[in-house]
């Protein structure tokens, strides 16, 4: 049987749910200059004074709070299944062969941003979420000190001494440190999702700019499924016909997303940022034509025209996540 020729290389070295940033949740803080609209604050800094307003936007920005946090975890973790990986095969090449010529991997870590230590869920929310965030905490710092000394281990040359054995220990407690967190993570937003949607349905009534709020994060969502899809095991005849037909969809949500433009002399930053996330999945289809062509040549699609489509991904989320922020 052929291999398809859309299967991703590597996919056993990291988590699917990590491959792509979550999205933002709309909230009050997304509608332009209060100053200029006319709108008026309440207290606490929304544009609603009514208590299921002040409720929902609550809701909101702990859903915000943690979808930055995820990002940032699942950015660090990434990059530790890559850090992992490049210095067990370096030292696997040295341990072979010790006059061959190999550079050691540089092991950087992320600069975290956003990192929030005052994760609390509102009153309102009904779920275990002091214990999800506990174990998300926790099993990150886990990662974060198994990190470092792998760095130690790395920059003492230690594994001279162990022939490299410590590095099944970086895997191994590593991927448990990884799958705790991932299960508190899926725990935790299979719980808050559904709510930071009521929420978002609640602020989006008196939105100033709805319909592009709605329809950009159709298109965001859609980028997604598409990218997600990518992993998918099927024949190669199947993923060619999807996703030609997402590509075209694609296209026309994007054209009608160009064609309504966010109105008004005091929107005009917000405006800029609806063009950005546009510009952005015009980019994302721009790889996804790359994919086409290498399919349209019956070769194999290149591991790199995948990184890249999956780049263009978070692109696109991040400048849906500026957008509505």
């Amino acid at each position: 049987m052929d291999t398809p020729i859309h299967i991703r290389m590597k996919i056993a070295q990291s988590l699917i749910l990590g491959v792509l940033a979550l999205s933002l949740t709309v909230g009050c803080s997304g509608s332009g200059d209060k100053s200029k609209s006319g709108e008026k604050e309440n207290e606490s800094g929304g544009l609603f004074s009514s208590g299921s307003k002040n409720e929902a936007q609550e809701i909101i920005d702990f859903n915000n709070k943690m979808v930055q946090t995820e990002n940032n975890q699942n950015s660090f973790i990434r990059n530790y299944i890559r850090s992992v990986d490049n210095l067990d095969n370096f030292i696997k090449k040295k341990i072979a062969n010790p006059d061959a010529i190999a550079i050691a991997p540089i092991l950087i870590r992320p600069i975290m941003v956003n990192q929030s230590k005052d994760l609390k869920a509102p009153s309102s929310l009904k779920g275990n979420y002091a214990a999800w965030i506990d174990s998300l905490q926790t099993s990150f710092a886990s990662l974060q000190s198994l990190y470092k000394e792998m760095e130690n281990y790395k920059s003492a040359e230690d594994w001279k001494e162990d022939q490299g054995k410590k590095m099944n220990e970086f895997k191994e407690k590593g991927m448990a440190e990884i799958q705790k967190n991932e299960n508190a993570s899926k725990a935790l937003f299979n719980a808050l999702r559904p709510e930071a949607d009521k929420a978002e349905a609640e602020i989006l009534k008196d939105h100033p700019f709805k319909d592009q709020i709605i329809s950009s994060k159709k298109v965001m969502e859609y980028c997604k499924e598409i990218t997600m899809g990518t992993y998918d095991d099927v024949s190669n005849q199947t993923f060619k016909a999807n996703f030609d037909k997402q590509y075209n969809e694609l296209e026309s949500l994007l054209k009608k997303n160009k064609e309504n433009p966010i109105k008004g002399d005091q929107y005009e930053s917000n405006n800029r940022r609806f063009n950005t996330f546009n510009d952005a999945v015009d980019t994302y289809l721009g790889k996804m034509r790359i994919i086409q062509r290498e399919m349209n040549a019956g070769s194999e699609i290149s591991e790199g025209a995948f990184t890249d489509l999956d780049n263009a991904a978070q692109t696109v989320v991040s400048t849906y996540n500026n957008f509505v922020n």
